[in-house]
């Protein structure tokens, strides 16, 4: 992607990016080996790529929630307990904070509460940027789980599904 202006291209292997492009990456973006402090870089970069590619089709799309400490998914989880009754039901809402992606920088939720056309775009074309829906039951949270074009998962009904 080039840096400037957030457009992509296939790059040489081989040969690798210039200085004014940054790579999106050639696979799924894993957790990293220590726990971070903030959302990973090259998720913001595919982020940042589809972003420039949906203001072209004429659509929006921000990030609403992204990288979260484990004390404020601790805190959301908790939340969804005490307001779906049980850890079973909230576990569907909200990954609990070992399980949950965002405390590891590789989730994202865009659009939420208030735009789910522009996040449709996002689940078009995101596969372009490696950049997934995982659930069918939250049209706002995306992972970057496949490499730049390849094809998304199918999605899994809920967060208790997610893979760790």
């Amino acid at each position: 992607m080039n840096k400037k202006t957030l457009l992509v291209h296939i790059s040489n292997v081989i040969k690798g990016c210039e200085k004014t492009e940054v790579s999106l990456g050639a696979g799924a973006i894993p957790r990293s080996l220590i726990r971070p402090t903030a959302l990973d870089e090259q998720v913001v970069y595919r982020f940042k790529a589809a972003q420039a590619a949906a203001a072209q089709d004429g659509q929006k799309i921000y990030i609403v929630s992204g990288y979260r400490t484990l004390n404020r998914q601790k805190t959301l989880f908790n939340q969804a307990v005490q307001k779906y009754k049980s850890i079973d039901e909230a576990s569907k809402w909200v990954a609990p904070p070992l399980v949950s992606h965002h405390p590891w920088g590789i989730a994202i939720d865009v659009n939420y509460p208030d735009d789910p056309i522009g996040a449709s775009w996002l689940e078009t074309h995101g596969y372009k940027f490696g950049l997934c829906r995982v659930f069918e039951n939250e049209w706002w949270h995306f992972e970057p789980v496949i490499a730049p074009g390849w094809k998304c998962p199918s999605l899994v009904p809920d967060a208790r599904y997610s893979k760790n």
